[in-house]
């Protein structure tokens, strides 16, 4: 039986290569010790060929944070090499993967009281055959956390993404602005500006860096 009682957090970026697993692995370290936690990356794309066997990056990340307690298969049942769209690597592998394939999966973490869930690039990005990663969000059900790289030209990334999430109907419980790049253009201050245009709460990261406080922050809104 499904768990009614399961809260959905769909880990979704205005683009690839913004942090996602970064900052969804920072959240799963910080609450897996006090709720049951599950990871679910449906398709990773660049995967690497090991002997014949294909390691996803991302996935491999929530295995190893969680210790093993659902195997691969579970958080990641689809892959592909080639470091493409999903929906790209889909057709050329000439395979059927659909939006009810992905949601069929579901099952799999029932017993989980959180189930993050990470599609791959932004969330308009093509994801299965027949949609994009908004479309499989919209079917899943949940609350988004929209993950943005923190440099020039991310106010109109955040703002259309979240004008696209309000159009599907999807409550966004944050908005992480994560920082990658350690020098950044001087005066600039994206969170300060996007506070002028969205009430929704702006939470600030440090890619690779103790962040104890943004990491309470977001906590709070997702417990």
């Amino acid at each position: 039986m499904p768990n009614k009682k399961q809260k959905k957090i769909l880990m979704c970026g205005t683009n690839t290569d913004v942090g996602k697993t970064y900052i969804t692995n920072q959240i799963i370290k910080r609450i897996m010790y006090q709720r049951r936690v599950g990871a679910y990356k449906p398709i990773e794309s660049g995967c690497i060929n090991k002997r014949g066997f294909l390691i996803p990056n991302d996935a491999k990340i929530y295995f190893d944070t969680l210790k093993g307690r659902l195997p691969l298969e579970i958080i990641n049942p689809y892959r592909f090499q080639p470091p493409i769209s999903p929906r790209r690597a889909i057709k050329l592998a000439r395979k059927k993967i659909y939006n009810k394939d992905l949601i069929s999966h579901l099952v799999n973490f029932d017993d989980c009281d959180y189930l993050f869930i990470e599609g791959a690039g932004g969330i308009c990005s093509p994801l299965t055959l027949d949609g994009l990663n908004i479309d499989v969000m919209k079917r899943i059900g949940g609350d988004a956390i929209l993950v943005a790289k923190d440099e020039i030209g991310v106010i109109n990334s955040v703002l259309l993404s979240v004008g696209k999430l309000m159009q599907y109907k999807i409550s966004i419980l944050a908005i992480v602005l994560n920082k990658i790049q350690s020098v950044q253009p001087q005066g600039m201050n994206n969170k300060r500006e996007l506070k002028e245009f969205t009430d929704i709460p702006i939470i600030q990261f440090v890619n690779k860096k103790k962040n104890k406080t943004a990491l309470d922050s977001l906590a709070k809104l997702i417990i």
